[in-house]
């Protein structure tokens, strides 16, 4: 799966370096490890997992994130998740402060809207559609972002009605993945 991973990526202008000791990075290198996180939050619609058990990424849950991936699925899956964590590390003045916990729940959103946008499936994207996918994905990207945090501001509240949230309960939401039946319905 990961040679297989590695030579469509090759084919679509990226590196995908699988072996750790591979020194070579930049915008269109791709590790394993960003690679899993992303398809896990974006395309298998579980942003808890992706986050908080890294470590069994390649091991119980390898095959519920690479089995069936080709990869266009994978690049954009980073592309979606690169974008969203340059906004956390670089926040707006007026950012919502659950921010900090919810790169993988937005990786999750501005993915099904860059598909449903599309009026595609996950399995009808492929190598013929990758560029147009992309070229969407970064026209769309600020709306997709900002319809993202409006979907979970809007769970929360579904989650809170309308009080105030403290950091350690923000944390334990985005953590046991209680938010995900409220944005996916």
């Amino acid at each position: 799966m990961q040679k297989k991973l590695e030579i469509g990526m090759q084919d679509l202008g990226y590196t995908y370096k699988r072996q750790r000791e591979e020194k070579r990075s930049g915008p269109d290198v791709i590790t394993p490890a960003i690679l899993a996180e992303a398809v896990l939050a974006a395309w298998r619609e579980q942003p808890a997992q992706a986050k908080f058990r890294r470590k069994q990424h390649f091991d119980k849950l390898y095959n519920r994130i690479f089995k069936d991936l080709n990869a266009a699925q994978a690049i954009l899956a980073v592309l979606i998740f690169r974008a969203v964590e340059n906004k956390r590390k670089h926040p707006s003045d007026d950012a919502p402060d659950f921010l900090p916990y919810a790169s993988h729940y937005l990786t999750l959103l501005i993915g099904q809207n860059l598909l449903r946008d599309q009026q595609i499936k996950l399995e009808d994207v492929s190598h013929k559609n990758f560029q147009e996918l992309s070229d969407v994905l970064k026209q769309k990207q600020n709306d997709y972002y900002e319809d993202a945090l409006e979907s979970i501001q809007g769970a929360l509240t579904n989650c809170y009605g309308g009080k105030k949230i403290s950091l350690q309960q923000l944390s334990a939401t985005f953590r046991g993945g209680y938010l995900q039946e409220n944005l996916l319905c």
